[in-house]
C-alpha cells in the first residue's frame, strides 16, 4: 500500500477521533447534568413527600396528645374530688369509732354505776353491738387491718350473742318479764367479755394506729 495513502487514511481517522471524542465529552456532560437534575428533582420530591407525611403524623400525634391530656385532666379532677369525699367520710367514721372506744373505757373503768350493778358484761356487749353496726355500715372507709381485726372479733363473738339471744327468747317464751329475761343474759355477757377482751383490745389497738395515720396525713396536708 502506498505510504502516502496510509498516512492520509490515518490522518482522516485521527481527525474523526478528535471530533468523536469531543462530541462524546459534550454528550457526557449533558447527560451528567440531566441525570443530576433528575436525581435532584426526585430527591426533592421524596423529601417533600416525607416532610408532608411526617407533618401529618406529627399533627395527628399532637391532636391525640391534647385529647389524652384533656381526658387525664378531667379524670384527675374527678379522682381528686372522689378522694376528698372519701377522706372526709373516713375521718368521720373514725371519729365515731373513737367515741365508741372512749365510752367503753368510761363504762368499764370510770362509771361507778357499772361497778355498783356489776354490769360489765352488758357494757361490753353494748360496745360490741355499736362497733358492729358502725363498721358494717362503713366498711369502705375503714382500713384493711381494722377490717381484719374486727372480723376475727366478730366471728368469735357470734356464739355468745346467739346464746344470749336464745336464753332471752326462752325466758320471754316462758312468761318472764323483760328485766328477768335480761338477767338471763348477764352470765353469758360476762363470759363474752372475759373470753374475747383480747380480741377487742386488738381492734382498739388497730383503731389507734389508723387514727395516728389519719392525724399525720391531716398535719401533712396543712403544711
Amino acid at each position: 500500500m502506498n505510504l502516502e495513502v496510509v498516512g492520509t487514511v490515518l490522518a482522516s481517522f485521527g481527525g474523526a477521533s478528535v471530533i468523536v471524542g469531543a462530541f462524546a465529552h459534550f454528550l457526557g456532560k449533558v447527560w451528567a447534568d440531566r441525570i443530576a437534575k433528575q436525581t435532584a428533582a426526585k430527591f426533592n420530591q421524596d423529601l417533600e413527600n416525607l416532610k408532608s407525611k411526617n407533618t401529618y403524623i406529627l399533627e395527628e400525634f399532637k391532636k391525640r396528645s391534647e385529647s389524652e391530656l384533656k381526658d387525664r385532666e378531667y379524670f384527675s379532677g374527678i379522682s381528686q374530688e372522689v378522694y376528698q369525699d372519701f377522706f372526709k367520710n373516713r375521718a368521720k367514721v373514725y371519729l365515731e369509732l373513737l367515741k365508741i372506744k372512749n365510752k367503753y373505757i368510761s363504762d368499764m373503768h370510770e362509771d361507778f354505776v357499772t361497778d355498783e350493778t356489776e354490769s360489765w358484761g352488758h357494757a361490753y356487749h353494748a360496745t360490741y353491738v355499736n362497733l358492729r353496726k358502725l363498721i358494717i355500715e362503713n366498711q369502705l372507709y375503714i382500713s384493711n387491718d381494722l377490717e381484719s381485726s374486727f372480723h376475727k372479733f366478730r366471728m368469735d363473738s357470734a356464739k355468745y350473742t346467739k346464746e344470749a339471744d336464745m336464753l332471752e327468747g326462752y325466758a320471754i317464751g316462758s312468761g318472764a318479764k323483760g328485766w328477768e329475761a335480761d338477767e338471763k343474759k348477764a352470765p353469758v355477757y360476762e363470759k363474752f367479755a372475759t373470753e374475747t377482751h383480747e380480741l377487742l383490745n386488738k381492734v382498739f389497738l388497730q383503731l389507734d394506729k389508723d387514727v395516728s395515720k389519719l392525724r399525720s396525713r391531716i398535719e401533712m396536708d396543712r403544711t
